[in-house]
């Protein structure tokens, strides 16, 4: 549809509607790349004359849906703990003239493509790390809604351990890996030694003898392609976040 914000550029009404009243859209096109969603900046002048960038990325079906969902309350999370460093999510929802694509949207930044600075990186990961520390809302591991690793949807349920979180979220991960190569024989020797064995040994002793550990809030997909310097300020962006409440170490 034809947005009614004095704009000639065709959006959405929905779209439209989670961006400020009396906003001019003055384009629409292609930024970034995605194997897996739609993504795009829409440039605005606002009501008072500011000119304003937002971005936009979408997915069609309920896979979509949980996945612009999951975006949403995943950034939404990270930026509180990280204001500065964190694109500021505005939106998430479905498309009117297309309910069976969504949409997420969030304030824009001018990325180079270049490494940020290891230092100013570290020092945000690490902040992030300690403020968050002990504010899991239920005090557990895991996150309150799905989030996805590209297009594989995590099992993000409340755990009491991080060995039984860990544990989980892994088992999950070979599922996916079976469906899309099938089965392995040699490859179910070593998980089963895995879970049975590794994992024990090297987790458990964290929270035995009165050891514990306090979840935090951690990113999880931090990759080259998930953190750039912002062009104007070189300071680190993060972003495509698949948030959970975990050990620091799970980064």
């Amino acid at each position: 549809m034809i947005g009614s914000s004095s704009s000639e550029v065709e959006i959405d009404e929905n779209v439209l509607a989670e961006l400020p009243d009396g906003v001019k859209v003055l384009s629409i096109q292609p930024s970034g790349a995605s194997a897996w969603v739609q993504t795009v900046r829409i440039d605005t002048r606002l009501a008072d004359g500011t000119l304003k960038t937002y971005f936009k990325k979408g997915a069609r079906g309920e896979r979509g849906r949980q996945m612009m969902r999951g975006t949403f309350e995943s950034e939404t999370t990270l930026h509180s703990f990280a204001p500065h460093n964190v694109p500021k999510p505005l939106a998430w929802g479905t498309y009117k003239d297309d309910p069976d694509s969504h949409f997420y949207m969030c304030d824009f930044f001018d990325l180079t493509d270049d490494l940020p600075d290891i230092s100013k990186f570290c020092a945000v990961v690490a902040k992030i790390h300690l403020d968050s520390m002990g504010k899991a809302p239920t005090g557990q591991f895991g996150f309150p809604f799905t989030t996805h690793l590209a297009y594989v949807d995590n099992d993000n349920s409340w755990s009491d351990s991080w060995e039984e979180w860990y544990a989980k979220a892994l088992r999950r991960m070979l599922v996916e890996e079976e469906k899309s190569h099938g089965p392995d024989d040699e490859l179910n020797v070593l998980t089963n030694a895995l879970f049975d064995k590794v994992i024990p040994r090297l987790l458990r002793p964290l929270e035995t003898g009165g050891r514990q550990i306090k979840p935090c809030l951690i990113h999880s997909d931090l990759w080259p392609g998930n953190v750039k310097p912002d062009a104007e300020t070189d300071e680190p962006i993060i972003f495509d976040s698949c948030a959970f409440w975990g050990h620091n170490e799970g980064q």
